[in-house]
C-alpha cells in the first residue's frame, strides 16, 4: 500500500508543478572563450630548457612521451631531503582565470599507510605582501596510462607580478612508483565583451507588485565598443513587446542601469546586455502579483532580509552533523530540543539526505515544535559523484535507477522528484547545494540549480565557500551566499578574528550587496594544537559578521568533529558559550533585520574602526569592531582604544575597543525617550 501511495504521489508531481510560479534568473552561463598562454618547452622536447631547477632531485627527462619523444619523469620512491619539485615560470600572466591542462601517466605510485602520498601539479604564486599561495590538482596515485588532467585557477588582483609558476611535484613522503608529465598547456579565460549581474529583483527574478518597481542591472564593458555603445534591452518572453531599451554610458564603467517596471503587466521578461554583436545571457524577470508573492513560504525583500511564512527572520543556525539514523528516535528528538536552547531557527544535517520522505517529514515535524527550519542537503546530486549507494530516498523516488545516480537524466529526475516531495512540507526552508567547492565546479552546479528553481521555485539554494576570492563566480548559481572563515583553525598561522569580517565583506561585495550573506562561524576546536573559541570570541566573530552586512549566522558544528566529539564533562560548558551569544543576538533581532542608517552616525574618532548603524524599535543600533592584522592571544593585555561616535543629532557615545574586538550599543533615536 505504501508503494502505491508513493507512486500516486510521484505521478501527480507534473500536475502540481504546472501550478507553480515560474522562477527567473540567469538563463544560461556565458560560453567561455580561452586564449593560449605561451610556455617555454611545455612538452620537454628541449630537455630541461625553461624548467627550474635543472636536474632536480627525483626528476629526469624520460624517452617516450605522450605527444613527442620526451616526458618529465618523477621517481616517487627516491628519498630526498626536501619535497622534490620542478617549476616553469609563466612570463605572460597576471590576475585572471586560468585553465592548466597536462597529460599524466602513473605506475604503481603511492603506498598504504603513507598518508596518501603521490604526485600532483599546480600553479603557485606570491601575493603582494609576500605570502605564498597555490592551487593544485588532485593527487595522482596508482597505475594509469596517459590521460589528461585539468586544473582551473583564479589568480587574484593582489598577485605579485612575475611570481607565477607551474609546479610538478611529489605529494607527501617518498613511497614507490613513478609518474610522467607531458604536453603542459595553459589557457586564460577571456572576459566577455560585456557582462551583467541582476541586482534587483534579488530572489530568482521574482518582481512582486508590492516591492520596488524597478529592475536594477550591474553592467561592465570589458572591451572597447564597436560602432556604437552597448545597451540593455528588455523584451517580453514571447518577443511581442520591448518595454525598454537603454544605451550604456560610455563614460562610466561599470555602471548600474535602472529600468522602471511599474507599468509592466504581470508576466515574464528577458533583460539582456549587449555590445556590438555579442549578447550576454539574458536574465529572466518574472513580474508577479503581491498576492502571489504572499504565497511563498520563503522569500527575501530588497535588503536581503529573510521572510518565513511572512515573518522577517534573522537566521541563527547550526550544522547538526550527527550519525546516520533510519528513523527519528528519542535520542535525535532530545538533540533537537537541546539545539533549541541556543536559540536557533535553522538546522543543516548532512546525514538526513539519504532518508526517505516519511523520515524527512517526521524530522521536520519535530523541528517545527522548536521553531527550527531545515535546509536539505543536495550538494552531490550529479553523476560525477555517483557511487553504489543504495539509499532509501533514491529507491523511493527513482526506483528504476537501481540505486545509482549514473546519468544526468537520473540525477535530474531524482532532484526534481525530491523537490516536489519536499516543497510543501512544513519546516522546509530550502536547499544546501554547495559546500566548499572550487569555482571550476560552477557549471556542474548551475544545472541542478536550474532543476531546483523550476521544481521548487519558492525555496532558496544556499552554498558555502572557503575561497573568498571566488565567491563572485557563484553569483548566479546560489540564492544565498555563505563563507566559513575559521580563524582558530591552525592557530599557529596567527589568523585574527578579523578574518570573519574580511570574508563577510568579500561575500557582500561579490554580489554588490544584492544577495543575502549567511556566514558560517567556528564552533569547534580544529587540530590538536588549537582550542575551542571562548564565549567572547564567539560574540566577537558574530558581531564582526553583522557589522559587515551578514543577514544570517550559522555555527559549525553541533555534531561530529565538533561538539559531539567533546568529552561529556566539557560539552555543556562549550555549549553554553554559544547559547549565551545566540540569546544576545536573538534579543536584538529587530536591529539585525533593520535598514542601514549610515547617516545616523556623523563621525567616528578613529578611522580604523568599522561600523554599521541600524534603526529599529525607536533606537539607533551601532555594530562596530577594531580590526587586527594578527591574532591577539591576550585581549586584556592589548592596548585599549577609546572611540567616540558622534551621532547626527550631536550626541557623543564613547566605547573602548581593543584590536580584534567587537561590540554594539544602542541609543534612542532623536525625539524618542531614552
Amino acid at each position: 500500500m505504501r508503494t502505491l501511495v508513493i507512486g500516486l504521489a510521484l505521478a501527480s508531481l507534473a500536475a502540481a508543478e504546472s501550478a507553480l510560479p515560474e522562477a527567473g534568473g540567469l538563463t544560461a552561463l556565458p560560453e567561455p572563450v580561452l586564449a593560449t598562454v605561451p610556455l617555454a618547452n611545455p612538452g620537454f622536447e628541449e630537455d630541461w630548457a625553461g624548467w627550474l631547477p635543472a636536474k632536480a632531485d627525483a626528476f629526469s627527462i624520460a624517452e617516450g612521451g605522450h605527444g613527442g619523444k620526451s616526458a618529465m619523469r618523477l621517481d616517487c620512491g627516491q628519498a630526498t631531503k626536501w619535497t622534490p619539485g620542478v617549476r616553469l615560470p609563466i612570463k605572460e600572466a597576471g590576475p585572471g582565470i586560468y585553465r592548466l591542462r597536462l597529460w599524466v601517466k602513473t605506475r604503481d605510485v603511492g603506498a598504504d599507510g603513507k598518508g596518501g602520498a603521490g604526485a600532483r601539479a599546480g600553479i603557485e604564486y606570491l601575493l603582494a605582501g609576500g605570502q605564498r599561495a597555490w592551487d593544485s590538482t588532485e593527487v595522482f596515485r596508482g597505475t594509469q596510462d596517459w590521460h589528461e588532467e585539468e586544473l582551473q585557477v583564479l589568480i587574484p588582483g593582489e598577485v605579485k607580478p612575475g611570481s607565477l609558476v607551474i609546479s610538478l611535484h611529489r605529494y607527501g613522503p617518498s613511497t614507490k612508483g613513478e609518474a610522467f608529465f607531458d604536453d603542459v598547456r595553459l589557457e586564460r579565460l577571456v572576459p566577455p565583451p560585456v557582462e551583467a549581474f541582476l541586482l534587483y529583483p534579488n530572489y530568482r527574478g521574482f518582481l512582486p507588485a508590492d516591492g520596488p518597481p524597478r529592475v536594477r542591472l550591474w553592467v561592465r564593458v570589458n572591451e572597447a565598443p564597436a560602432k556604437e555603445p552597448g545597451r540593455v534591452e528588455v523584451k517580453s518572453a514571447d518577443g511581442a513587446r520591448t518595454p525598454a531599451v537603454v544605451k550604456l554610458d560610455p563614460s562610466t564603467n561599470p555602471q548600474i542601469i535602472e529600468i522602471d517596471a511599474a507599468a509592466w503587466p504581470a508576466g515574464r521578461y528577458l533583460v539582456q546586455a549587449s555590445l556590438g554583436t555579442y549578447k550576454y545571457p539574458a536574465y529572466a524577470v518574472q513580474k508577479i502579483a503581491a498576492d502571489e508573492r504572499r504565497r511563498f513560504p520563503v522569500w527575501f525583500d530588497a535588503r536581503g532580509v529573510l521572510f518565513l511564512q511572512g515573518k522577517p527572520t534573522f537566521p541563527l543556525g547550526l550544522y547538526n552533523t550527527t550519525v546516520k539514523f533510519p528513523t527519528v528516535d528519542e535520542g535525535e528528538m532530545a538533540r533537537l530540543k537541546k539545539m533549541a536552547e541556543a536559540p536557533v531557527n535553522f538546522n543543516i544535517n548532512y546525514f538526513v539526505w539519504a532518508n526517505d520522505t516519511v523520515v524527512r517529514r517526521r524530522y521536520l515535524e519535530e523541528m517545527q515544535k522548536h521553531g527550527i527550519w531545515f535546509l536539505d542537503t543536495v550538494n552531490n546530486v550529479f553523476p560525477e559523484a555517483d557511487k553504489p549507494w543504495d539509499f532509501p530516498i533514491l529507491r523511493e523516488l527513482v526506483p528504476e535507477a537501481g540505486g545509482r545516480l549514473a546519468t544526468q537524466d537520473v540525477a535530474d529526475r531524482y532532484l526534481a522528484r525530491l523537490a516536489g516531495a519536499m516543497r510543501d512540507m512544513p519546516g522546509h526552508a530550502g536547499w544546501y547545494v554547495m559546500d566548499e567547492r572550487p569555482f571550476g565546479h560552477v557549471p556542474r552546479h548551475f544545472h541542478p540549480y536550474e532543476v531546483l528553481r523550476r521544481a521548487d521555485p519558492m525555496h532558496p539554494a544556499y552554498g558555502v565557500s572557503n575561497r573568498p576570492g571566488e565567491v563572485a563566480c557563484w553569483r548566479d548559481t546560489l540564492d544565498v551566499f555563505g563563507l566559513d572563515p575559521y580563524p582558530l583553525l591552525n592557530m599557529k598561522a596567527g589568523h585574527p578574528l578579523t578574518l570573519v569580517a574580511e570574508w563577510t565583506r568579500a561575500g557582500v561585495e561579490a554580489t554588490h550587496g544584492a544577495r543575502p550573506v549567511w556566514m558560517v562561524l567556528q564552533f569547534f576546536q580544529g587540530w590538536s594544537t588549537d582550542r575551542w573559541p571562548t564565549e567572547d570570541e564567539l560574540r566577537t566573530m558574530s558581531l564582526m559578521a553583522v557589522a559587515e552586512g551578514a543577514r544570517g549566522l550559522f555555527y559549525w558544528s553541533f555534531g561530529n568533529r565538533a561538539l559531539l566529539a567533546v568529552r561529556q564533562s566539557q560539552r555543556e560548558g562549550y555549549w553554553q558559550r554559544l547559547v549565551k551569544v545566540t540569546k544576545e543576538l536573538k534579543s536584538i533581532e529587530p536591529a539585525l533585520l533593520a535598514d542601514d542608517v549610515p547617516q545616523a552616525v556623523k563621525a567616528v574618532s578613529d578611522p580604523r574602526v568599522r561600523w554599521r548603524a541600524r534603526a529599529a524599535d525607536g533606537k539607533c543600533y551601532v555594530f562596530a569592531y577594531l580590526a587586527a592584522q594578527k591574532f591577539v592571544s591576550d585581549p586584556a593585555a592589548a592596548p585599549p582604544l577609546e572611540v567616540r561616535f558622534q551621532m547626527a543629532d550631536g550626541r557623543t557615545v564613547t566605547r573602548t575597543f581593543r584590536p580584534d574586538s567587537a561590540d554594539w550599543f544602542a541609543v534612542s533615536a532623536p525625539g524618542q525617550s531614552p
